[in-house]
């Protein structure tokens, strides 16, 4: 028999990406959870929760990064010539 911890480390978690989501996010993750664990309830919507916990948890650390606010408001400002297709720097993109 294999011990297992109490508490494993487990970064989709909603209380550890609320920990890192700025808390201006707060209320949209908790309404998307809420949302998600309802309708976790039928199977086949268990991993839509999944999902959604892994994408928060992806946004809570871009959100969380220094610099994240000036870089949106770059990328809002930017022109055309600035970006790149993203069947050019995402393999498998439909066009690429």
């Amino acid at each position: 028999m294999t011990a297992h911890p109490l508490h494993e480390d487990n970064p989709d978690d909603p209380v550890e990406i609320l920990r890192i989501l700025p808390e201006e996010y707060h209320a949209q993750f908790i309404g998307d959870y809420e949302d998600a664990v309802r309708s976790a309830r039928r199977p086949e919507q268990f991993r839509a929760l999944r999902e959604l916990l892994r994408l928060w948890r992806l946004r809570a650390v871009a959100y969380s990064s220094p610099g994240y606010t000036d870089r949106l408001a770059a990328a809002r400002e930017g022109k055309p010539a600035d970006f790149a297709p993203a069947a050019r720097v995402a393999r498998g993109w439909p066009g690429e």
